[in-house]
């Protein structure tokens, strides 16, 4: 009989994009392409100017952030966008704001 696999516990990241979405959308969907290239993501869910990643807890938050950095600098846009770390209702996450 085959053994069980047991489910490894996952947290949510939620990344509000608001800023970004208003110069192109385009760099949203190129975000969510690279993270989910880079790392073990189990889910994305985008909804109006947030996007929520699914991840597995042995990927702590700096690393998330690493990888967020990583793909800021790769589009050229680390002169005009950085990251502000915020912490809505229990949610870890990020606001990518403008310099």
């Amino acid at each position: 009989m085959a053994r069980k696999k047991k489910k490894e516990p996952t947290h949510v990241f939620e990344v509000n994009v608001s800023k970004l979405s208003i110069s192109q959308e385009k760099y949203i969907d190129q975000m969510i392409q690279f993270i989910s290239d880079n790392m073990k993501v189990k889910d994305v869910s985008k909804d109006g100017n947030k996007v929520n990643f699914e991840l597995p807890e042995s990927i702590s938050k700096k690393m998330f952030k690493l990888r967020l950095n990583r793909f800021l600098y790769q589009s050229d846009l680390k002169n005009d966008f950085r990251l502000i770390s915020m912490l809505n209702e229990g949610k870890q996450g990020y606001m990518i704001m403008e310099r």
